[in-house]
């Protein structure tokens, strides 16, 4: 057993020591543990009482969850039930939260789903399935593999078969049920922590939740619940590309939905695609010739064009549908921060401290940020810009009414 030396750490460095010692201990040892288990998790048990004293509840079962998924990704018996849930029954003596056995039996799905067990995966998931989109999705997928293994099963025995008039077997109904569970009731992504302990499954995880999304989209065609949840997951994995996918699905499907082409014009800024987020805008005005959002977010684009005409045109739209004039106005600090023209914005703010006295309190700070706008340090100068045009963006949309 590993002897550990925790001298001078804090609580969660010396916590993490230790675990990581049992991680190497249980690679290397993962034969004599299998054939041993309440031995060593009585073992667990006691060097936590005895080196951490009044660890909680929840971090107690952490590092037993952390263990469990260890011994079940080391040993070939993996892939057998029985030993799966010999490990997760001495895992659950082993716990004191009250959360003791969703965890376990979370840990040991998704590890039977890794070693292609979608029977006995998808019957222990399904309970939790409410509980974090990954899993739902997790579940959806056992579903929907039993059902691709059955049509193998099918087309290997039958001499001919037509696709396109096979109808859905029960499995895959199942999976579609799931799914269309999963759009209604949205739950929140990577919310279960049992989820974050497996970093090494996180591909598999991943490759599960978009398949699923792809073929609930073409099961069902005119549900938004599917690009919602995917648009959510894309956000929290950071991952750029299935944004894209999802908001292009999204904007071709439900071209007059506003969430959906605000989102898109979002992501063309993000990824500084001016020529995008223009035609996103124009896709707007089209779908919403009386909205002030597109014209708004027109004036917010034409900053960046070098045709003042255009910045100016957009200006006089947003006048005309009758917007407080301070709106216009302190975009036109922007407008003359962006053209290099500090002198001027300085004088165009004044004026509206002049005008409009109950906003002073941001007028001031605007007032102090300027002069950084014009710094030499070019590090330094951009930055001020991109502040201050990030500012005076968030109070334009607050005092239009407009949702970030």
């Amino acid at each position: 057993m590993p002897e550990e030396k925790l001298t001078g750490l804090t609580p969660d460095e010396k916590l993490k020591k230790v675990r990581n010692e049992f991680h190497a201990y249980i690679d290397k040892n993962i034969n004599e543990i299998s054939a041993t288990l309440p031995v060593f998790f009585a073992h667990i048990i006691t060097m936590l009482n005895d080196s951490f004293p009044g660890l909680k509840d929840e971090a107690h079962d952490e590092f037993i969850d952390s263990i469990t998924y260890r011994i079940l990704s080391a040993s070939h018996q993996g892939k057998n039930i029985q030993f799966v849930e010999k490990v997760c029954a001495n895992a659950l003596r082993a716990k004191k939260g009250q959360r003791a056995k969703q965890g376990t039996d979370i840990i040991a799905g998704m590890e039977l789903l890794k070693s292609e067990d979608y029977a006995h995966a998808a019957k222990i998931l399904k309970d939790y399935s409410h509980l974090d989109a990954t899993i739902g999705a997790a579940v959806a997928y056992c579903y929907y593999m039993l059902s691709m293994k059955e049509v193998a099963t099918l087309r290997e025995k039958a001499s001919r078969t037509d696709d396109k008039e096979r109808r859905p077997n029960e499995y895959e109904l199942l999976a579609r049920e799931e799914m269309l569970r999963l759009a209604n009731s949205r739950p929140p992504i990577n919310a279960v922590r049992e989820l974050r302990i497996r970093e090494e499954e996180e591909p598999l995880l991943r490759r599960a939740f978009w398949l699923m999304i792809s073929c609930a989209l073409e099961w069902f065609p005119n549900e938004k619940g599917f690009l919602f949840v995917g648009l959510e997951k894309a956000k929290r994995d950071k991952n750029p590309e299935m944004k894209n996918e999802i908001l292009k699905i999204a904007t071709e499907r439900f071209f007059d939905d506003i969430f959906f082409l605000k989102e898109m014009y979002r992501f063309k800024l993000e990824t500084r695609d001016g020529d995008g987020a223009k035609a996103v805008v124009m896709q707007m005005i089209q779908q919403f010739p009386d909205g002030v959002e597109p014209l708004y977010f027109g004036l917010m684009i034409s900053l960046l064009s070098p045709k003042k005409s255009r910045y100016d045109d957009f200006r006089k739209l947003l006048l005309m549908r009758e917007v407080p004039e301070h709106i216009p106005g302190i975009m036109d600090v922007a407008y003359q921060v962006m053209n290099n023209d500090p002198r001027q914005a300085l004088a165009i703010l004044r004026e509206l401290k002049g005008k409009f006295s109950q906003f002073d309190y941001y007028f001031v700070s605007l007032e102090y940020l300027l002069p950084d706008t014009a710094a030499e340090d070019q590090k330094r100068n951009r930055r001020a810009k991109k502040v201050l045009i990030d500012s005076i963006d968030r109070f334009c949309m607050k005092e239009l009414g407009i949702e970030r």
